[in-house]
């Protein structure tokens, strides 16, 4: 994966989730434990989209002020990690990580749903977006989420990713993404 003459080691990604990287799927649901590495791999592959130049990040917990000591955090240990900082401006007072190159990783909270109405990346549209503890919502915010992505370039796929830690039968996540496909709790992909 390269910009310019950007070089990423992607052998920091977690083995298990390197098949994900470019995964383009509309709907993208990654469970499992905590230390799993989900979240980790999600930090790191948001943080490779938006240097490639053709994504914008919306990352959202249910509680917006709990995303500043998790995903945001884990953001800039990717950046630092990976030896990025000279390519990303991070606002820690908006919470928001603006790349040279325009694109942005925004994030907010779904407390207050109406102020995500009118979010706009500097560049583009928004491509991603992450609901991270996606437990915590309901199914009628993750509905609203598909309905408010749209615009942008066709060749460039809309993607809406859940990630949690795992869930009882009766969610509503169980319901919608699982039990449609006959998954077993023994089951391990």
């Amino acid at each position: 994966m390269s910009d310019r003459n950007i070089e990423l080691d992607l052998t920091m990604v977690n083995e298990v989730y390197r098949p994900y990287l470019t995964e383009e799927a509309r709907t993208q649901v990654y469970f499992g434990g905590s230390s799993s590495g989900k979240s980790v791999f999600m930090a790191q592959r948001a943080v490779a989209d938006v240097l490639m130049g053709k994504r914008n990040y919306l990352i959202l917990r249910q509680v917006g002020r709990t995303l500043r000591g998790s995903v945001y955090t884990e953001i800039g240990k990717v950046i630092i990690q990976w030896g990025l900082q000279g390519f990303f401006n991070v606002n820690k007072s908006d919470m928001l990580i603006t790349c040279m190159n325009g694109r942005q990783i925004i994030f907010g909270g779904l407390d207050d749903v109406e102020k995500l109405k009118s979010l706009t990346p500097a560049k583009g549209v928004i491509t991603d977006v992450w609901v991270e503890e996606a437990t915590e919502t309901e199914r009628d915010t993750i509905k609203q989420l598909y309905k408010r992505q749209r615009g942008g370039d066709p060749d460039v796929p809309k993607r809406l990713m859940l990630s949690f830690n795992p869930i009882i039968q009766s969610h509503w996540i169980y319901e919608e993404y699982f039990k449609p496909i006959g998954w077993m709790d023994e089951q391990k992909e």
